[in-house]
């Protein structure tokens, strides 16, 4: 509740709703330049993961996801029967599978990847550099306040 000379905000006004309106405009727009490629959002996801750490367990690709591990064995199912990546066993422990962009999924990743920064720019246009930083240390917070236990 505010102080009690303030009213409560309106709907429209409140940042919850400003950030899942956001989200769902970028949800929109990320679909749109990836479905012709023939990518989920959270296949690009994957991709995008391993392009940057290759060798990633399921277990770390579905905490980085924010999808459930089952969810993410459905995910690199669906992009291994693509050929667009590989699973290795793990030297370490035969029971993990580390996945790996073949070249076709790099050459996938990057076809899509540009784009993606060009939305990235696009949803950032207008913001200066620190805005962008201030944007994002307060994006962290937010998600920090409301995944802490």
């Amino acid at each position: 509740m505010g102080a009690i000379d303030e009213p409560e905000p309106r709907t429209e006004e409140m940042s919850g709703y400003l950030i899942k309106r956001a989200q769902a405009a970028l949800h929109v727009c990320l679909e749109e330049i990836v479905f012709p490629h023939g990518l989920g959002i959270a296949q690009f996801v994957v991709l995008s993961l391993l392009a940057e750490t290759p060798g990633l367990a399921n277990a770390d690709l579905a905490r980085r996801a924010f999808v459930t591990p089952q969810s993410m064995n459905e995910v690199l199912k669906q992009l291994e029967s693509t050929g667009l990546v590989e699973r290795r066993r793990n030297p370490a422990n035969a029971r993990i599978l580390n996945a790996y962009l073949t070249r076709t999924g790099t050459r996938k990743w990057s076809a899509v990847s540009g784009q993606v920064r060009e939305l990235e720019a696009r949803l950032l246009s207008g913001l200066t550099s620190d805005e962008r930083q201030t944007l994002n240390r307060a994006l962290l917070t937010i998600i920090d306040n409301v995944t802490r236990s």
